[in-house]
């Protein structure tokens, strides 16, 4: 009797820590979806607004990187404590990287986007960021489980 309430105890804790750790693991994924969307639409509308100061073109996009990149780094430095650092910092440097570039591309073919439009854009790509990195992540664990399904480690 008492080795099944123990074996009851066991399973529970087992039960209860899997579901701590899924609801974790939901928390962070929500975290990190809402970083790299903020992180897109801010560098973004950062490269809007030097696109509107009407320098010249190479001159903007060299600052406006070097803007992206600065404000990138702040935020991804203020959120390390809570979604660590590399995974925060390497999606985010490369959303960094091409989501203002679009703003340069719509700059070359003629469209004046508006502040709105870019967060918006930016926010897309934040977005489309989150859903490569998780899509990605889930062919890995695929691919691992397959090749490492007859090892016992646990």
């Amino acid at each position: 009797m008492k080795q099944s309430i123990v074996r009851a105890n066991v399973a529970n804790h087992v039960i209860d820590q899997r579901g701590g750790s899924r609801l974790q693991s939901i928390l962070f994924g929500i975290g990190d979806c809402l970083f790299l969307v903020f992180v897109g639409a801010v560098t973004t509308v950062a490269m809007h607004l030097l696109h509107k100061l009407e320098w010249n073109f190479a001159l903007t996009c060299f600052v406006g990187m070097l803007l992206a990149m600065a404000v990138q780094m702040l935020l991804a430095l203020a959120v390390a404590p809570l979604l660590g650092s590399i995974e925060s910092m390497v999606p985010s440097m490369v959303l960094a990287m091409l989501s203002p570039m679009s703003v340069c591309a719509a700059h070359l073919v003629g469209c004046e986007l508006s502040w709105l439009a870019c967060a918006a854009l930016g926010a897309a790509f934040g977005l489309g960021m989150f859903l490569f990195i998780q899509t990605h992540g889930f062919f890995y664990r695929r691919s691992l489980c397959r090749t490492f399904q007859d090892s016992r480690v646990v």
